[in-house]
């Protein structure tokens, strides 16, 4: 009946999705405790998107069990009726609370890198920033530098550091080394770049080059490194992910830079679409991530000394 219902309306023009006619857009942003920089700026991209088209913003956090079936989900009334057109989903999700607002039938896009466990991604319109390649370039990068000894920290029961973890697993299977990471199950991300640096150097094993899931668990990183008596790059080159707060580290921070604000406007561009045509395909989009390059890396030595050779050859041939 439903169906048919959709399908007659499709017919005589109506879009049934259009029925509160609040032009309002939800922005949920679930299971984190406060409105991180990181989350900021996808907000920022969403809300130049949509006052561009007319659009109003609505901001609300979410907490809700990951493990509870959906019906059973305890959420605001907003959620479960018609005062919105639609949805943008950012911070941490699962497929519970996907399945429920795919039976408010509404729109929604999800903000794909944070949503945990299985999920089926390809049913909903998403969007991705492209952490999996981000970090396998920075390994690279790495690598290229003389690194061998690379280890990866961050906490990656979140799915934003495991997916991190594989890019940075590629790149060190493709050089023949063995990927190595440490991460305790820590909420703050700083606290885990600490304790998980002071757990790597506690174990006296060889390490030039520290990779963090985050600018935050980076400078976690730099503190223990301190506390040991150890410089950045000096002793062991460290590098982050996201650029929120490496421009202001010292030194300032090896990183990959995340559009975030461009997540945002597609996240809004797919939610503004589907309203306008329902009958759209499942849409995705990923995001591409780009290295910055900056001081808290530096060659290992024999890599330097290699350098250093060569340049004093040119200076000679030049004589």
């Amino acid at each position: 009946m439903a169906e048919s219902v959709r399908k007659a309306a499709e017919q005589l023009q109506v879009d049934l999705r259009r029925r509160s006619g609040t032009n309002l857009i939800a922005f949920l942003l679930g299971n984190r405790d406060l409105l991180h920089p990181f989350h900021s700026r996808i907000l920022e991209g969403v809300e130049s998107y949509c006052s561009q088209r007319g659009y109003h913003v609505l901001f609300l956090p979410l907490h809700y069990s990951l493990q509870t079936g959906w019906k059973e989900l305890s959420v605001p009334k907003v959620l479960r009726r018609d005062f919105v057109d639609g949805f943008i989903l950012a911070g941490v999700h699962a497929q519970n609370l996907l399945d429920l607002l795919a039976r408010s039938d509404l729109p929604f896009a999800v903000q794909g890198n944070s949503v945990v466990g299985r999920w089926r991604e390809d049913e909903w319109d998403s969007v991705f920033y492209d952490d999996i390649d981000g970090e396998y370039r920075m390994t690279t990068h790495l690598l290229s530098q003389g690194h061998r000894d690379i280890w990866f920290v961050g906490n990656r029961r979140f799915p934003w550091f495991d997916r991190c973890h594989e890019g940075y697993s590629r790149a060190m299977a493709e050089a023949g080394l063995t990927p190595r990471s440490a991460g305790l199950d820590i909420e703050k991300p700083l606290e885990v770049g600490y304790v998980a640096a002071k757990s790597i150097l506690s174990q006296g094993g060889p390490v030039s080059a520290i990779v963090a899931g985050s600018d935050a668990t980076a400078q976690g990183v730099y503190g223990a490194l301190r506390d040991c008596g150890m410089c950045v790059p000096e002793d062991i080159s460290v590098a982050g992910f996201d650029d929120i707060e490496a421009g202001v580290m010292h030194p300032r921070l090896t990183t990959v830079h995340v559009f975030l604000e461009e997540v945002g406007k597609q996240l809004a561009e797919f939610v503004l679409r589907r309203i306008e045509q329902p009958s759209l395909a499942p849409q995705k989009s990923i995001i591409p991530t780009k290295l910055v390059k900056r001081e808290s890396t530096a060659p290992t030595p024999a890599i330097q000394h290699d350098v250093k050779y060569r340049a004093s050859d040119l200076e000679s041939g030049l004589d």
